[in-house]
């Protein structure tokens, strides 16, 4: 009873401490310096939650600036001015809180990041999520955090006016005793900062992975040398108050830090044309973070830039808290780093998708017969599959069987220059993304509207190469396997069950919808296959193999350094959705998940063995109209599905702003009403 009585007390003392958060008077009298350094963390907490609640007024907060925050400072120290007794506790308690906290990890390690690569920095993040770090009342940092929780803060303390900053400053520095040096330890905390971040900088600007991506081969002429070297000379005259030659090295430092971002810009430019690494691209930004606080930094100790102090204090607050903000997300870390890497996949697979893209009747007909080749090649791929499936294998190794037998067929067609309708919606949608720059610009609207047009009719040629193709190769492959074993490829109960296994009216359309992911997987494997060849400089290699050379030659090595470069995309692309589409039942039977895919040109085989061997008689029309229908939402959704998934990916990696959607769709419409057939043939213009 005793305990229960204890907790009953503990909750109404937490709301009572609730209700008082809002009675200014009340948290302004309760300022004490001689509080534990806990007790006057929690009383400028309650401050700032006074400032920032906007609950019992009827003026709401301003996201752009902030108004209803800062009129509330404002007051505060309005009413100080007018009780100096309140005004006396309320900076001795201020006081007290930096002389007794420590500001260094403030200044170089909040709201940067700190782990040495991309999944160490995640991992950390998630982890703090989960078990947050053990807090210490007397690193600044954490009192920072605790006060600035949010990002509204960011706005309404940026917005701090400059008249506001000097009323603060005068408030903490009120009545403060002669000798009393309130700045001095948070300037040398300022000071060993500097160094902290110069020598983490110097240390990421010359690794392996920047200096060989830099123009600048000599290290001893290394801007990262030049602006560590600079910066210590700086500190050392700081210390000297030689403002002269402050001013003088403050220069050369700001020259540095130029050349050291354009360092950065080189490197990047280096990824963008020989491929991205996401372990680099952390690296790099980490350093341009660095490089933008080290800066904000020395302006404090800089006298050239001294009567601008006040100026840069509530932007450098502002951007303190929402770098803090910041480096708590994970989702904020994936978007910084991979963004660069998904850009050059994309790119990478619109650079393969490019030759899925009629513009003529002479390439719309090189499409279709592309696709017929690879109408016949899938029907093989078809009644190997039967195959497999009749062994009865273990599940594990039906699948892999499987997944060999498409990845092969995949790859072979590839080989002989044959099309499969369903690869070109995810390789075709990052070439599109590069026409939604500008939307409200008619020319440019146009140019998409006529790559849709483009696309759609490519489309239509490949889906109908394919299945004209591989419907009638199908029941050729029957026909002479019953002539020569008697019997046809499959029995009645299989061919039943698969007329059934792709109608509309079944779990065929939740089947081919993830069968269209697993098309736009595959084009994201075969982008960053790409772009990881590119990046490991495989091309290069190739071609200087001295064994390939002995072997084959310099001409023909060259030439397979080539092909690799020209097709590796292709068989990353093919290979992995080969495998998607045979292991992914499998992958689902081990989770007891029931997972089929549905591919439009596989299940057209299917439905053509089906029918074979049931003789063409043996059925109902009403199923086989069914199953037509159901072949026809499989395609559209295997195209649907994984070009919308790979438009959004370019157009995201891209950066694509105000799409103009609208816009879009209405052009779109419009020249459907116009001139439809332009959809499903390319038809000549008239002079």
């Amino acid at each position: 009873m005793i305990i229960i009585r204890k907790f009953i007390k503990g909750v109404e003392k937490y709301f009572n401490q609730g209700n008082l958060k809002y009675d200014l008077n009340t948290i302004l009298s309760n300022a004490n310096p001689s509080l534990s350094l806990e007790e006057r963390v929690d009383w400028i907490q309650n401050l700032l939650v006074w400032i920032r609640s906007t609950e019992h007024i009827p003026t709401q907060f301003d996201p752009t600036t902030g108004q209803i925050h800062t009129a509330r400072v404002r007051f505060i120290l309005q009413l100080l001015d007018r009780n100096i007794e309140w005004k006396k506790n309320v900076s001795a308690t201020l006081r007290s809180v930096i002389k007794e906290t420590k500001s260094l990890q403030l200044f170089c390690h909040t709201g940067l990041p700190q782990e040495g690569g991309f999944l160490q920095e995640a991992t950390d993040r998630v982890v703090n999520k989960i078990i947050p770090t053990p807090p210490d009342d007397t690193e600044l940092s954490e009192l920072f955090l605790k006060i600035f929780p949010n990002e509204e803060d960011a706005i309404w303390v940026g917005n701090l006016t400059r008249e506001t900053i000097e009323k603060i400053k005068e408030l903490i520095q009120f009545e403060a005793e002669e000798g009393e040096k309130i700045w001095q330890a948070i300037e040398e905390d300022i000071e060993d900062a500097i160094y902290v971040l110069v020598s983490q900088i110097h240390a990421m600007g010359l690794s392996d992975g920047i200096r060989r991506r830099l123009n600048n081969k000599i290290i001893k002429d290394s801007p990262f040398i030049g602006l560590s070297d600079s910066i210590d000379i700086f500190l050392h005259f700081f210390h000297k108050k030689n403002k002269e030659k402050m001013k003088e090295y403050a220069q050369l430092y700001s020259q540095y830090i130029l050349e050291c971002k354009k360092s950065v810009q080189e490197v990047f430019q280096h990824l963008d044309e020989y491929g991205v690494s996401v372990a680099l691209v952390y690296q790099l930004e980490k350093m341009t973070f660095h490089l933008s606080r080290l800066e904000v930094l020395l302006a404090f100790l800089n006298p050239a830039e001294k009567q601008d102090n006040i100026e840069i204090i509530p932007v450098f607050l502002s951007r303190l808290i929402r770098e803090s903000l910041g480096k708590k997300s994970v989702r904020a870390l994936i978007q910084t780093n991979l963004n660069q890497m998904s850009r050059k996949i994309a790119e990478q697979s619109g650079k393969t998708g490019e030759h899925y893209i009629t513009s003529n009747k002479e390439e719309y007909n090189e499409l279709l017969k592309s696709a017929s080749g690879g109408g016949i090649l899938m029907a093989f791929a078809t009644a190997i599959k039967f195959i497999i499936v009749s062994i009865r294998l273990p599940h594990f190794f039906e699948g892999f069987f499987a997944s060999i037998n498409y990845a092969s067929t995949f790859v072979f067609i590839q080989m002989l220059g044959f099309t499969v309708a369903t690869k070109q919606p995810s390789m075709t949608a990052a070439c599109m993304a590069g026409k939604l720059n500008n939307t409200y610009d008619e020319e440019s609207l146009n140019e998409f509207v006529d790559e849709v047009v483009k696309l759609t009719r490519s489309q239509f040629a490949a889906i109908i190469g394919n299945l004209a193709l591989v419907f009638p190769i199908s029941l050729l492959i029957d026909f002479i396997y019953k002539l020569i074993t008697g019997t046809h490829f499959i029995n009645e109960d299989k061919a039943i069950s698969s007329i059934f296994s792709i109608s509309i009216f079944g779990p065929s359309i939740f089947y081919a919808i993830l069968t269209g992911f697993l098309l736009w997987v595959s084009s994201i494997i075969a982008g960053w296959v790409q772009n990881w060849f590119i990046y490991r400089r495989l091309p290069e290699a190739i071609a200087n193999n001295k064994r390939l050379i002995y072997v084959m030659g310099k001409r023909n090595t060259r030439k397979l350094s080539s092909y690799f470069v020209h097709n590796i995309s292709g068989f990353g692309g093919n290979i992995s959705l080969g495998f998607l589409l045979g292991m992914t039942p499998v992958f689902g039977m081990f989770f007891g998940i029931p997972l089929e895919v549905r591919h439009v040109t596989l299940s057209t085989g299917s439905f053509a063995f089906a029918l074979s061997s049931l003789g063409f008689t043996d059925f109902e029309t009403i199923d086989v109209v069914f199953a037509c229908l159901g072949i026809a939402a499989i395609g559209f959704l295997n195209v649907v599905v994984s070009f919308s998934l790979a438009l959004s990916v370019a157009i995201r990696a891209r950066k694509v702003q105000s799409l103009g959607r609208k816009r879009v769709r209405a052009a779109i419409l419009k020249r459907l009403r116009t001139s439809p057939l332009d959809f499903i043939f390319p038809i000549a213009k008239k002079n």
